[in-house]
């Protein structure tokens, strides 16, 4: 019996389109910071046995280094009378998730009026859907992307599928296919792994697909929207554990944060195992004498002088988080002529290491600390020269706005390298190397700008290499087995 009205419609999808339209996605943290903000106007408290921070957090929540995004999740009715959604898989010559099975969408414009409106126009660009074939019935929270993107994922039922001829841009999607909704709520071909970041466990789902001959494997954020809007759909939870990160934002931000409330942070610490102890910023494990830090380095780290640097991070022009890093002057004393991050030695007037490491990028490159919003501290590191360093994490929002001014004195050159180059194997070369009776591995990677070749080593590059596995949310692709008097970690700690 055909169920379809006379303009084609299915009496299901009409019916779901009903239902859907008075689902209301649960309140979600970012979406009242606007109003905290105005309320507190308080201060960036993220700790790693630290003293709270005196520096302002940006006051709107455009500072923060979000930028939104949509996808659509276009249903409609298949043959068999499943209720099916349409995927792409991303181009291979697309700088990031190349060759990735997608939900059609990307970033907002200017001209788009909602969420609904980037979705469609953007399913439209990629696969030629008419927007007027789309029936947006509703929005889901929004997840936040390893690029600090803001992905509201878009609920659209398209009624006449025949209506439908994909148009594909070949310069981002290198196909377009459909499958059941309800694949998401099974737990069949379906894999898992098993992650930990800051001290939270949460699962990654991997969905394997065959249709018409072609294998497609769907996981990661998509996989995750796509649980989560089968679970509205079908109203009810998937038939294995889902267990998603308490929060859909950044790990190193949190609605505590902006209302001022001291914030003890757990680090991802793949492989340091449950004994792992923390005393005073200094990591150390009890497990065997030859983790111990012996009183000698103890003694080093006691007569240290402190010291911040900023991991300053913005969005390239191909999507990719990027760092800021300087050449210092070749006539300094200490270190001429390396590559090192904007910061320096902490100074009376310093409130906290938030404020050295953006005096610091100030005086150095000319980088206003308003453009600049802070999300974290990292673990600190040690050097053999008895100086404690912080690493502060920041979103540059605007990097238009940035005019580098440099310090001949201390710098002779700033430029910007892909954070993602600290967790690959390409570039990078590795010397072992032993101190206190410990063997490190001293890490080296070659950067070429235009004419001008940079070297990224030792305690720089672990420095970023942490700050890569953070943001990025993945460990390095070698060994690190870094020196534990550096930041405490095991020689696969992350």
């Amino acid at each position: 019996m055909d169920s379809s009205n006379s303009n084609g419609a299915s009496q299901r999808l009409l019916d779901l389109a009903q239902r859907l339209r008075l689902y209301k996605p649960p309140p979600f943290p970012e979406d009242i910071l606007d109003q905290i903000m105005e309320e507190k106007g308080d201060k960036v408290v993220s700790e790693v046995s630290y003293t709270k921070s005196a520096t302002p957090i940006a006051q709107n929540t455009a500072k923060i280094g979000y930028k939104r995004a949509a996808v659509l999740i276009c249903i409609f009715e298949g043959d068999a009378g499943d209720l099916r959604v349409i995927l792409t898989k991303r181009s291979s010559k697309l700088s990031t998730y190349s060759g990735q099975v997608a939900l059609p969408g990307g970033k907002a414009e200017e001209g788009d009026k909602d969420d609904g409106d980037t979705a469609k126009r953007e399913a439209m660009e990629e696969i030629g859907l008419d927007p007027e074939l789309v029936d947006v019935v509703t929005v889901l929270e929004p997840f936040f992307s390893k690029y600090l993107m803001r992905v509201v994922p878009v609920i659209g039922i398209l009624h006449d599928k025949k209506a439908f001829k994909p148009v594909l841009n070949p310069a981002e999607v290198e196909a377009v296919f459909d499958a059941p909704l309800e694949m998401f709520l099974k737990d069949e071909k379906r894999s898992q792994k098993k992650m930990q970041c800051m001290g939270e466990n949460y699962l990654i789902h991997l969905f394997d697909y065959e249709i018409e001959h072609k294998k497609f494997l769907i996981w990661g954020l998509t996989a995750g929207i796509l649980i989560r809007a089968a679970s509205v759909v079908y109203q009810r939870p998937p038939a294995f554990m889902e267990q998603n990160p308490k929060f859909k934002l950044p790990r190193d931000l949190t609605i505590r944060d902006i209302r001022g409330e001291v914030r003890n942070v757990k680090w991802c610490n793949k492989g340091m195992g449950s004994n792992s102890t923390e005393t005073g910023g200094i990591h150390n494990s009890p497990s065997s004498s030859n983790d111990l830090i012996t009183k000698s380095k103890l003694t080093v780290l006691k007569k240290n002088k402190r010291a911040a640097v900023l991991i300053c991070v913005f969005e390239g022009g191909d999507g990719n988080l990027r760092v800021f890093l300087t050449q210092r002057a070749s006539s300094l004393s200490t270190h001429s002529g390396e590559v090192s991050l904007p910061g320096g030695k902490r100074e009376e007037g310093d409130a906290d290491d938030v404020q050295t490491a953006l005096r610091e990028a100030k005086e150095e490159i000319g980088l206003d600390p308003s453009l600049v919003s802070v999300l974290t501290l990292l673990p600190p590191f040690h050097t053999k020269y008895g100086v404690t360093i912080i690493p502060v994490v920041g979103v540059l929002s605007d990097k238009d706005a940035f005019s580098p001014i440099l310090n001949s004195t201390e710098v002779e050159a700033i430029f910007d390298v892909p954070l993602e180059m600290f967790l690959k194997n390409d570039n990078r070369r590795a010397e072992e190397r032993e101190w206190m009776g410990e063997k490190h591995l001293v890490h080296y990677f070659d950067y070429e700008d235009g004419n001008n070749k940079y070297v990224i080593w030792a305690i720089t590059a672990a420095i970023l290499i942490r700050a890569a596995t953070l943001l990025l949310q993945r460990p390095p692709a070698f060994l690190e087995q870094r020196p534990k008097i550096w930041g405490g970690m095991t020689e696969n700690g992350i």
